[in-house]
């Protein structure tokens, strides 16, 4: 019986799918028929099946090729993938992702205690191509990757806001389909991604935003080693000006879908944090007259009595609960976001993603150069004027 699907869509990314595909081979704790990986082609010209034809695996494997058509989108290929899958739950990959042999048992001990999670995992953001023999030998997964040059957005934003993505405010902006996993009838239930959004962006922050309105909780799990292969990107680095047009476009789109969404998250909002680079401050929950209480657990065996003491304040109103794990246990950490969105906040902080803030500033300071900044700058300002240029158009073309 196939528990696990994976699908993972692709175009024109051979060499890196190769080693997405070969990572997948070594997964802990499962029989080769219990899991299924599913690659969608979103019309590569590439040869891209021949590339992969060859590479044994040790799971049910199948290749889907889609034509490129008008209609081509993200959202479209990962639709064709699950709608074809097997398996009790949905498992999203990019192609440029390789996880760790433990990665599939990881996640398999988050959805047996709750089958109706939508569960994200992070990315390292590597520097450097993958060394095969260190993928096959597992010996990648064995390197600390828990620095700063190697971490992603998402990492940074929960040093302010902490680890606890359930107590958010808006927990579905956490929502990234590069490693993102729910059951399949939950995917029906939400009828799939939007294949309204096209080019780059969004169409996985709307499913997000369905499945937290839906009521299913959004949980991350930082310990599933999800590992972002180089190709010329990594945190900082600004996106295209097509990417930015794409993603503008859509955005526009979701809060047309979603009219109650500007009350929620105001547009206006989204664009200042994102420029200035708050986006954990606008997901945070403002409350005043709360008294800050810090928990520290050091090991595992103080973990029951902290369990009680935070079940406690989270039921009653004033207070902010800081918890410092230095066991960082995942059990633990599991059990405080499915609390959910308690009465009182609380902030999970592992002591992996513990760092000087000095040495935070510093790092930061040295990837948004002031090169950096006066292009992105200058692609706002080209933006603004390409918007103002389209709704002249509209207004022009309307009788």
């Amino acid at each position: 019986m196939i528990s696990y699907s994976i699908v993972i869509p692709t175009y024109n990314n051979k060499r890196l799918l190769a080693n997405t595909l070969e990572a997948l081979n070594y997964q802990t704790g499962f029989d080769p028929g219990s899991y299924e990986v599913l690659v969608v082609d979103d019309g590569s010209d590439d040869e891209t099946e021949a590339f992969i034809r060859d590479i044994p695996s040790a799971y049910a494997f199948t290749y889907l090729y889609i034509p490129r058509s008008a209609n081509s989108c993200r959202a479209r290929v990962r639709n064709a993938g699950w709608k074809q899958a097997k398996g009790r739950f949905i498992l999203f990959l990019d192609s440029d992702i390789v996880v760790a042999p433990d990665y599939l048992a990881d996640l398999d001990r988050y959805f047996q205690r709750n089958p109706d999670l939508l569960v994200c995992s992070f990315r390292y953001m590597l520097r450097e191509t993958i060394n095969q023999d260190e993928l096959r030998s597992g010996e990648l997964f064995r390197r600390n990757f828990q620095t700063l040059e190697y971490l992603e957005a998402r990492h940074f934003d929960c040093m302010v806001s902490g680890f606890n993505v359930a107590a958010l405010k808006i927990p579905w902006q956490f929502v990234f389909s590069c490693s993102m996993a729910l059951s399949r009838e939950h995917l029906n239930e939400l009828g799939g991604f939007d294949e309204g959004y096209m080019g780059w962006g969004m169409e996985d922050t709307d499913i997000g935003y369905r499945a937290h309105h839906m009521g299913l909780p959004i949980v991350c799990h930082m310990g599933m080693t999800a590992l972002h292969q180089f190709h010329g990107e990594a945190f900082g680095d600004l996106k295209s000006y097509k990417k930015m047009q794409d993603w503008d476009i859509n955005i526009t789109r979701m809060y047309r879908i979603y009219p109650e969404l500007q009350r929620e998250l105001p547009r206006r909002s989204v664009n200042i944090a994102y420029f200035t680079r708050r986006v954990a401050q606008m997901l945070m929950r403002k409350e005043n007259k709360r008294s800050n209480y810090v928990i520290e657990v050091r090991e595992k065996a103080e973990i029951p009595d902290a369990k009680e003491l935070i079940s406690a304040l989270a039921a009653k109103r004033g207070y902010l609960i800081i918890v410092q794990d230095e066991s960082e246990d995942a059990d633990f950490h599991l059990w405080i976001q499915l609390l959910g969105y308690t009465e009182s906040e609380i902030r999970y902080f592992p002591r992996s993603f513990q760092f000087e803030r000095q040495a935070v500033r510093r790092y930061h300071k040295s990837v948004f150069s002031i090169r950096r900044s006066f292009l992105l700058i200058y692609r706002c300002l080209k933006l603004v004027i390409w918007k103002l240029e389209q709704r002249v158009r509209h207004e022009a073309a309307q009788p």
